[in-house]
């Protein structure tokens, strides 16, 4: 009779155990499903949000025409639902310019705000980390060469001095 019991109760364990390893991996689809979707909302909220601000449908959005609908209330209400807090439109333009053209194309506009919607991850603040740690190391290995630099070019022109003195000095006796 323990036996059975004891077996009984292996079976339910087991089927308890399958069913909780199924849930777990169709929470997981379930979730990646719900990520996939919410990125497709924002990328169509930002979509027409570039629409928004680019009034004539250039496909461009220049600093100008930027700040300008920064500072309207329909242009504020996109950037809030798709979670972005544009305090310094200056800042964030240069941030969406990533070639520096000064101009935003659609393609920079959809990457970068994607990228700086919500707030930082621990992979941002360890980039940060990284990047701040490597300039710090360059700089001062850069400060270092400067400083041997300018004591070799102090040493020539002391050394310029003297022979530019002697010289003078020979040419000061000769006329005497």
């Amino acid at each position: 009779v323990s036996f059975t019991y004891f077996a009984v109760l292996n079976v339910v364990t087991a089927v308890f155990c399958q069913s909780a390893i199924e849930s777990a991996q169709n929470d997981h689809s379930t979730k990646c499903q719900a990520i996939l979707a919410d990125k497709e909302m924002h990328i169509e909220k930002i979509k027409d949000l570039f629409q928004e601000i680019d009034e004539e449908h250039t496909g461009i959005i220049t600093y100008e025409t930027f700040q300008q609908k920064m500072h309207t209330p329909e242009v504020r209400t996109y950037f809030e639902t798709i979670d972005l807090d544009v305090w310094d439109a200056w800042s964030f333009f240069k941030l969406l310019d990533l070639d520096e053209g000064g101009s935003v194309e659609i393609e920079e506009f959809l990457m970068g705000c994607l990228r700086l919607r919500g707030s930082a991850r621990s992979m941002d603040v360890a980039k940060l980390m990284y990047d701040q740690a490597w300039l710090i190391k360059n700089q001062g290995q850069f400060w270092a060469f400067v400083e041997e630099r300018l004591r070799m070019l102090l040493k020539e022109v002391s050394s310029s001095n003297a022979k530019c003195s002697d010289v003078a000095d020979v040419a000061y006796r000769q006329l005497l």
